[in-house]
């Protein structure tokens, strides 16, 4: 099975609703059945999230970010979805579809050996508000990085330096 695209990047404001799709492709010669979990389901809606997919066939699936008030826990704690997929046993050839679904559990526990999982990471790219101009605000108040990547370095970096002089006068009164 293919997954496109790998991961998914949301470009909306982070406190405002977005829709982001993934396309699951079949590429095998039998129908399979997939489950869509996610890390965070409190944040995020997924249509469909159990369906079956023929041979050959591909499904799309809506995936929806609800927002968050908490813009610092998204920085914290990166969400990821776990595609699920199981190729449905010739015992379960002739079940229709409806009771397939309805099946999902006992069949995941059924057949655990068959089980196929995929990771797909979710990347927020939050639209940012703009930099005063160089007229509105002097050098010393700019920012260095708006990167959440490059805060945290920032911040780690700032902590390594503090424990180094810490070190160092302790040193010196000893």
């Amino acid at each position: 099975m293919r997954i496109v695209p790998e991961h998914l990047i949301f470009k909306t404001p982070l406190n405002e609703q977005s829709t982001e799709y993934i396309k699951l492709e079949n590429d095998g010669d039998s129908r399979i059945i997939f489950k869509v979990r996610t890390s965070a389901p409190t944040r995020y809606c997924v249509r469909p999230n159990v369906a079956v997919i023929g041979a050959h066939e591909s499904v799309k699936v809506q995936i929806v970010f609800l927002g968050s008030t908490a813009e610092h826990e998204m920085r914290q704690k990166q969400d990821k979805f776990l595609i699920v997929t199981l190729p449905i046993p010739t015992a379960c050839a002739d079940m229709k579809e409806k009771e397939l679904l309805s099946n999902w559990s006992s069949l995941e526990e059924q057949y655990k050996a068959d089980t196929i999982f995929k990771k797909i990471k979710v990347f927020h790219s939050a639209i940012r508000k703009q930099r005063p101009s160089k007229s509105q605000g002097s050098k010393s108040s700019r920012r260095v990085s708006s990167s959440p990547d490059n805060e945290q370095c920032l911040s780690s970096t700032t902590l390594l330096v503090m424990a180094l002089i810490a070190l160092l006068v302790g040193w010196l009164y000893y």
